[in-house]
């Protein structure tokens, strides 16, 4: 299923590969914190003909959360620079107003073996996240 047309190779590549696995993440992550929203999204960013970047990710909007503390924490995989030297970005972010990441992957050269050694310790760092309820620390 093509979610973003007109794609370059890569992201075609990391839609067929992210959002199934993404999707079969949502039940684990539902058991972690049933009071959680969870949802699989992809996007693009940019304008009509020159889309800059994509993402992929499973957002987690959290219920009953004080108003100075963030209600969402999400996983976010990220590729830019299609146009020349691709680059990709994953980690797990809190919302506003913190901000504070959790947890971050160094992907060099865009490698999608890179980015599926990370993966399952991104997962963990969102289940934990979640499990937590809040922010623990900027990484």
């Amino acid at each position: 299923m093509t979610v973003l047309s007109h794609t370059h190779p890569l992201v075609i590549a990391l839609e067929a590969q992210l959002l199934p696995l993404f999707q079969q993440a949502l039940p684990r992550l539902n058991a972690a914190a049933p009071n959680v929203l969870a949802s699989v999204f992809a996007f693009s960013t940019g304008s009509d003909s020159a889309f800059l970047r994509y993402h992929f990710g499973i957002s987690c909007l959290l219920d009953d959360v004080p108003d100075d503390q963030p209600e969402e924490v999400a996983l976010l995989v990220s590729a830019a620079g299609l146009d020349g030297a691709v680059r990709l970005e994953a980690s797990v972010a809190w919302g506003q107003p913190s901000g504070l990441r959790e947890a971050h992957a160094d992907l060099p050269e865009a490698s999608l073996a890179a980015l599926a050694e990370a993966l399952p310790g991104l997962l963990a760092a969102l289940r934990q996240a979640l499990e937590r309820g809040r922010p623990a620390c900027a990484v």
